[in-house]
């Protein structure tokens, strides 16, 4: 229908391929195109042994091949355009459309234009809030964010329907704000977040990157909404859950509960190596209760990642996301990349006597080292090995016993195709 519209509205439009099929009009009134991404994914886990010291948790409750095998993480058809200065989005993951039908399955679904010096943006899409969330799945450097992104502080909110407005200040120097409901398509539109970003590049050359950047944002939460929680998945997709606090999960706790969060975040690219790492510091209220009262938590996560291209390419920023990208393959036989990152995340407020956990145990702890090779042989293409060294620490349940831990290895393979 859009096509159809723009090519009678136009005297001439151009067709171009690159980057995939793309109609534009020369009067550039007019603009459409579509996009694809198909992310096809292997997992072996390696859980650990039971102790005879205390009860079994996590991994060592699996059996050998409980979740070893393949899955589509991701099948995105993306159609994008511009009709007289509007923007447009519209993504569909129909990897998830079996189990979350469209349009439940949407990811991204909106539409900008510019106000000011910068681009107002309504619909469903991303918060204003870290390095790695922000990232495109295509681009992250290894197969999992960590615990600063969705797949920890702000746990199953990623993709969430508001309003939101970003814009580069002076050259090195921009923002982002959003007002979002705590819902996607599909969900009633119920509690509420906002925050924004902040991003600056003391310095910005030609292979020579330092970025700094800061967000903060308050999810609201209720009943109906998507819950304000940290849970950390550790040992890759198919890994395991830890809860780390839900906001209102205390008996006698109000109707609404928040959870505020401060992150930061800093990378250095020079040449072919890239360093980066983020901290955020997390408050949830009301998640258990000591003494008859009502307390909340503190919960804590950082990472620290390197990456370095083998091949000589560097790491390409893409200032409109205030992120970074990946650089075509220069050489014969593509470009290769080894990273390597260190994630951390704890509840600072588990003890014997408070249990916000909800584990009975003295502490709530998950780090997890992941180790990666990329292999880029054509653009667009992607091969990615991923391993996982982990252990959740939920310390002891009584004075005396012994600390319980579950040591849980993965390996991970995508094979990641894109347009």
């Amino acid at each position: 229908m859009l096509t159809n519209i723009g090519i009678a509205s136009c005297h001439a439009a151009s067709f171009t391929y690159k980057g995939g099929p793309r109609i534009k009009s020369d009067d550039g009134n007019f603009e459409i195109g579509l996009n694809g991404r198909t992310h096809l994914d292997v997992h072996s886990l390696y859980p650990d042994q039971a102790n005879s010291n205390y009860p079994a948790f996590g991994s060592q409750l699996l059996s050998g091949n409980d979740r070893d095998g393949f899955n589509w993480r991701r099948t995105y058809a993306t159609l994008t355009g511009k009709i007289y200065g509007v923007n447009f989005k519209f993504e569909n993951d129909f990897a998830v459309n079996a189990i979350s039908p469209f349009p439940h399955s949407l990811r991204e679904a909106w539409v900008s234009a510019k106000l000011g010096p910068g681009q107002l943006t309504l619909g469903q899409f991303k918060a204003y809030r870290g390095l790695e969330e922000i990232t495109s799945s295509n681009e992250i450097t290894l197969m999992e964010r960590p615990s600063t992104s969705s797949t920890g502080i702000y746990s199953g909110r990623q993709f969430l329907t508001g309003i939101g407005y970003r814009s580069m200040i002076r050259d090195n120097l921009g923002f982002g704000i959003n007002v979002m409901s705590l819902s996607h398509f599909g969900l009633p539109f119920e509690g509420i977040t906002y925050g924004g970003r902040v991003v600056w590049l003391p310095i910005h050359q030609e292979g020579n990157i330092l970025h700094l950047g800061f967000s903060v944002s308050r999810d609201t939460s209720n009943k109906n909404s998507l819950s304000a929680r940290i849970v950390d998945v550790y040992g890759g997709r198919e890994g395991i859950s830890q809860s780390l606090g839900l906001a209102g999960a205390a008996f006698g706790a109000p109707h609404s509960n928040s959870q505020s969060t401060f992150s930061a975040e800093a990378a250095y690219s020079i040449g072919s190596l890239t360093l980066q790492g983020e901290y955020a510091l997390s408050k949830l209220d009301n998640t258990h209760q000591a003494g008859g009262n009502l307390k909340n938590s503190t919960i804590q996560a950082f990472y620290v990642q390197a990456s370095w291209f083998l091949t000589g390419e560097n790491a390409v920023y893409r200032k409109d996301r205030g992120a970074f990208g990946k650089p075509l393959p220069s050489g014969k036989w593509g470009a290769l990349e080894f990273a390597g990152r260190y994630d951390l995340a704890e509840n600072s407020n588990q003890n014997l006597a408070a249990d916000p956990c909800r584990t009975g145990t003295s502490k709530c702890q998950v780090q997890v080292i992941t180790l990666g090779v990329n292999w880029y042989p054509y653009q667009g293409i992607r091969f990615m090995l991923n391993y996982y060294l982990t252990e959740a620490l939920i310390g002891h349940a009584d004075l005396g016993t012994q600390t319980q831990k579950d040591k849980l290895s993965a390996v991970s393979v995508r094979t990641q195709i894109s347009f």
